[in-house]
């Protein structure tokens, strides 16, 4: 066990040294060539949703689309200011926005590269984030137009689940594919294809699903469960924008005991609670490692604020006893699902995976039921705890938090698919009795 923690904190510490070598290398970069590509194509990009009234699709798109943090995200790419060096850059993270009362990001990155009305503008800088994006769009945008990376994003993503599907009927275990699957439908997929924001952790998701179901009997013999669990949570704090982290945590959750044998109830719970304890370690160490390492270089004063940041981020929201906010939030969240399809589909998983627990208890016995129930059951409570616990956070963006949601989607998926193969499995054992 000791050797263990040892071999985690080397990997968490590793991984924050990396990761400030390769910004400070990202912002070594030139970026005039960046402005150069952005401007071809930020009007395509940043567009009202009047301009495409005639086409229902695309207003729904440009109506819901996170251009918001996007344009933040390409601002902080594009940006250079003078004076500072790289590593002042790569900790502080500044860019120029313009004064509140005419302040959007989009309008922000728009003033700065047409360089009309920056006499309103100030220094803001963004400390408490990683910003690890910045080390492949940095360099993307140097070849490609931000439109163009957008579209490299989609494709990547849609390669991505298709070697998660075809690896997962590969290895006999269909079951992760579909879940998947059902989990990316409850994330309103066109949103998340085409933003740079909303596809980061879909992406890490993506990525640790494929590793799983190529490495899982190595992973497992080699008990490294612990340390991908770590590293999952370590990717997700440095590339992500606060968007719907859980996704990275719940997914894989789910895939693990959709590839693993049946466990006890007490095993099963202890693989839950572990890697959710890993994952939760690398998230927020790796976050935190962040503001020591401005905070002690540069003296940004990243801890204190960032420390304001988490009181006012998880504060119970209007002033409501917390679990009173809690569930006011949860509602907040499920308002993002409009469309009936999305209560009609919920339903409908729920009665499905309800109906194949009873007739497992009735045909097998209720301890081997529960014993792949239970585990599902924890990880479906995982995102409305993080939006009772964040949830001040999770009510300002719920039309993007809601996504964590889609975790519950998956944990009733993989109950039901936990539940079915075992027992067509019991069946095939007793025909060949």
């Amino acid at each position: 066990m000791i050797k263990k923690m040892g071999r985690m904190a080397l990997l968490l510490l590793g991984s924050a040294v990396l990761g400030t070598l390769l910004l400070v290398l990202a912002f070594c970069l030139p970026v005039e060539r960046m402005r150069e590509n952005v401007a071809v194509s930020v009007d395509s990009m940043i567009k009202d949703p009047e301009e495409v009234a005639d086409n229902a699709f695309a207003q729904y798109v440009w109506s819901e689309k996170e251009t918001y943090t996007d344009a933040i995200m390409v601002q902080n790419a594009i940006e250079r200011i003078p004076g500072k060096n790289v590593f002042e850059e790569a900790m502080w993270v500044y860019h120029t926005d313009l004064e509140e009362e005419v302040w959007t990001p989009e309008a922000s990155l728009k003033a700065f590269l047409s360089e009309e009305g920056m006499e309103q503008s100030y220094l803001h800088e963004y400390s408490r984030y990683w910003h690890g994006y910045l080390i492949y769009l940095k360099p993307l945008l140097l070849i490609f137009s931000w439109s163009q990376i957008v579209m490299l994003g989609i494709v990547l993503q849609v390669l991505l689940m298709g070697a998660v599907l075809f690896a997962s009927i590969k290895r006999g275990t269909p079951g992760v594919g579909a879940a998947m699957l059902i989990g990316f439908l409850f994330m309103k997929p066109v949103l998340v294809l085409c933003s740079l924001t909303m596809s980061v952790c879909w992406i890490i998701t993506l990525a640790v699903l494929l590793i799983m179901l190529l490495c899982h009997s190595k992973i497992e013999a080699g008990k490294r469960y612990p340390e991908l669990f770590l590293l999952t949570g370590i990717l997700t704090s440095y590339f992500d924008f606060l968007t719907y982290p859980v996704v990275t945590l719940g997914f894989p959750l789910c895939a693990y005991f959709l590839l693993a044998e049946r466990e006890s109830i007490k095993k099963g719970l202890q693989k839950v609670i572990g890697y959710s304890f890993c994952w939760g370690v690398g998230y927020v160490g790796m976050w935190a490692l962040k503001w020591i390492i401005a905070d002690v270089t540069l003296h940004t004063g990243t801890i204190k604020d960032a420390a304001w940041s988490i009181i006012g981020r998880t504060e119970a929201i209007g002033g409501r006893p917390r679990m009173n906010g809690g569930f006011y939030v949860i509602g907040l969240n499920l308002q993002e699902y409009k469309w009936m399809i999305y209560p009609a589909a919920a339903g409908l998983l729920l009665l499905v995976s309800l109906a194949l627990f009873f007739l497992a208890a009735r045909k097998l016995s209720v301890r081997a039921a529960l014993e792949i129930v239970i585990p599902c059951v924890v990880i479906f409570c995982i995102p409305f705890a993080w939006i009772v616990v964040v949830q001040h956070h999770s009510a300002l963006h719920a039309r993007f938090t809601f996504r964590i949601l889609s975790v519950a989607a998956v944990a009733v998926s993989c109950m039901g698919i936990k539940l079915f193969k075992s027992l067509r499995k019991s069946e095939k054992s007793l025909k060949n009795q």
